[in-house]
């Protein structure tokens, strides 16, 4: 079940467990803690966080709902934004993750969260509704959960940050899909075009080797003779990536990514050198890769395939693509956010 997000107080939805971005002390803490403290009863709702004591950055651990319209109170702590922010989004994950596997413990089948840590804390909205959605979107596909997740955003400000990257894509797509219509002009299609953008980048690269229709007899050690690259098949081409990038079988498959790019695949795809997956596994490898733009066209294309601009699912990806956003399930809930479906379904 996906990830619901809703602008509401998060006092006053209804759901098996209540998520509070608690004080790290026995005491009553500000802004959400406070508010579910009066909406649960403070008298009550503090004598049982007292018996459980201090909590851990990044720890949950539950509570009786009381006069909330749930079954528990989730209480989990963040740190402060300082510096680059890294280690509070760190800790701000394990919020989450921890939180979501409390609920899943207590056989809850519906969590409400707030926007944790965006108060007294201050971490950025874009970061903070950021790392809610990975976590949430990636603990849901790799517990294949049937849970409902609620991220409740209060203010306008939450709401915003969360709408705001799907508008650039949909802005993008607009500007990109129009490209589509320009090449009709001259009688090609977007496929044409994105294979002669390809083309070109290659001669680019080739003209610094070859002269005519020569191939360079005498390629220095450790550079890469491009007529050769060339002609590499797409799975040559896929592990020539790995291990320039000094990776290892396992990080192309297995933990999250172990539903769309199975183990079978890869061996396949090392065995046969001729083999050419789906189109959906193709772009997955390039998003664990970190492939460039020209990178994952060059590679696609070894397999028969293309980001188009002609396909408005196609420029969801090149979108994330060119903006370095390889995490599969940030693509994939992209995809899914703007009725594309998701990466399985890329054609």
């Amino acid at each position: 079940m996906p990830l619901q997000i809703i602008r509401n107080d998060i006092t006053k939805v209804k759901a098996d467990a209540i998520v509070n971005t608690a004080n790290p002390k026995p005491v009553i803490g500000a802004g959400t803690d406070s508010a579910v403290y009066a909406a649960a009863g403070q008298e009550k709702l503090l004598a049982a966080r007292k018996m459980i004591g201090d909590i851990k950055p990044g720890d949950a651990v539950e509570t009786s709902a009381y006069d909330l319209d749930a079954k528990f109170i989730i209480h989990t702590v963040c740190i402060p934004w300082e510096g680059n922010g890294t280690d509070t989004l760190d800790v701000l994950s394990d919020c989450y993750r921890n939180s979501l596997k409390l609920a899943e413990e207590l056989n809850c089948k519906s969590v409400a969260f707030p926007l944790i840590g965006t108060g007294a804390y201050g971490i950025p909205h874009d970061d903070a509704i950021g790392v809610a959605r990975d976590v949430i979107d990636a603990f849901l596909q790799e517990h294949e959960s049937a849970m409902k997740v609620i991220l409740v955003l209060f203010d306008q400000e939450s709401l915003a940050a969360g709408e705001a990257l799907n508008k650039k894509i949909k802005a993008y797509i607009d500007e990109t899909y129009v490209a589509g219509a320009v090449v009709n002009e001259y009688g090609l299609t977007a496929e044409d075009v994105d294979s002669l953008s390809v083309m070109r980048r290659r001669r680019e690269l080739y003209s610094r080797e070859i002269s005519g229709i020569f191939r360079p007899m005498n390629v220095p050690r450790g550079e890469k003779d491009p007529a050769r690259d060339a002609e590499k098949t797409f799975s040559r081409k896929v592990f020539e990536y790995v291990d320039d990038r000094g990776l290892k079988d396992s990080e192309l498959y297995g933990g999250k990514y172990e539903r769309f790019f199975p183990r079978q695949t890869l061996s396949r795809i090392r065995n046969d050198d001729e083999y050419h997956p789906k189109k959906y596994i193709c772009v997955t490898i390039c998003l664990v890769l970190k492939l460039d733009l020209d990178e994952t066209q060059d590679l696609l294309m070894r397999a028969g395939y293309s980001l188009s601009v002609s396909r408005k699912a196609d420029i969801v990806v090149r979108y994330c693509i060119e903006n370095r956003i390889f995490d599969y399930y940030k693509v994939d809930k992209l995809l899914e956010d703007n009725g594309f479906g998701g990466i399985k379904k890329l054609v």
